[in-house]
């Protein structure tokens, strides 16, 4: 992991992204570029120099280019708070809104992780295109960590895996392990793969046999199984990432951009809503 991306609206939400990633240890040696994606007409330049040229300044572009202003110097009062001499926060303001913008920034500076705050709600406004974080998830090339209002950092050497070993022929689960891996071993991490199963249905020692099939497969390292009886997968994987105190909880998704969306119920759209621990999923159709 060399490249994070820290989507901010520069707001206390989005501001948890950014001690998550500063939580992160010393062997997380990532450059990190907190960026806010706003549409203006004032070119590159402004996000190097913070200076206005004439030729941009009229009566339509005013506020734009008070907005935005503000919003710079906002991003750079963030950047030396969090920055430190063995760890610098790039910042600038994308010409983008958020979608289009993230899509762009992750392939234009080659961004390994992104890691954004969520409100964990979403308005009857947002529901067939999604609330901000899931938007991202659709289209990301790389893993996404959504975390909400009220973090607190957990143990970071622990990531708990909730995995189901369903597939369909676009799934890359090869390339989601690889970067769980590069994760996990970015953190000097243990990864806990847990499935949760209906209580009475179904069977422990065969469940198990799966999972570890599938982790030899697809070349997962440094894991444990645990196989969770659960009504509730949402709720059973919640708790037990509670429960260990982990500072990281993981899913594989399948989650669809546009009208696709509303045809299928996704779990990592749930957990990043409901998980007070921050949840890292892989969109296993993008990568």
């Amino acid at each position: 992991m060399r490249k994070i991306l820290i989507p901010s609206d520069l707001t206390d939400i989005s501001e948890n992204a950014l001690r998550l990633a500063m939580d992160m240890p010393e062997t997380f040696n990532a450059e990190i570029y907190l960026v806010n994606f706003t549409k203006h007409p004032l070119g590159e330049s402004f996000a190097v120099t913070g200076d206005v040229d004439k030729k941009y300044v009229n009566e339509d572009n005013v506020y734009a280019i008070s907005l935005v202003k503000r919003y710079y110097k906002q991003l750079a009062e963030l950047a030396t708070r969090y920055s430190t001499e063995t760890r610098p926060i790039h910042y600038k303001i994308y010409d983008s809104v958020l979608k289009k913008g993230v899509t762009k920034f992750v392939k234009e500076n080659d961004i390994d992780l992104i890691i954004m705050g969520t409100s964990g709600e979403e308005s009857a406004e947002e529901f067939f295109s999604g609330n901000h974080t899931e938007q991202v998830i659709e289209v990301a090339t790389c893993p996404v960590i959504s975390i909400k209002e009220n973090y607190k950092k957990g143990d970071l050497s622990k990531i708990v895996l909730g995995l189901s070993t369903e597939r369909d022929r676009k799934d890359n689960f090869l390339k989601a392990t690889n970067y769980l891996n590069d994760l996990a071993e970015s953190l000097n991490a243990e990864i806990e793969i847990v499935n949760v199963v209906d209580p009475g249905k179904d069977s422990k020692i065969e469940r198990e046999k799966e999972l570890s099939e599938f982790a030899s497969k697809f070349d997962l390292r440094n894991y444990t199984i645990s196989v969770v009886p659960y009504h509730d997968k949402e709720k059973g994987l919640i708790n037990f990432a509670s429960e260990r105190n982990a500072g990281l909880l993981a899913v594989f998704t399948h989650a669809e951009d546009g009208f696709f969306r509303i045809l299928r119920s996704s779990l990592s759209e749930h957990l990043s809503m409901h998980s007070e621990t921050p949840v890292v999923t892989i969109n296993l159709h993008n990568i």
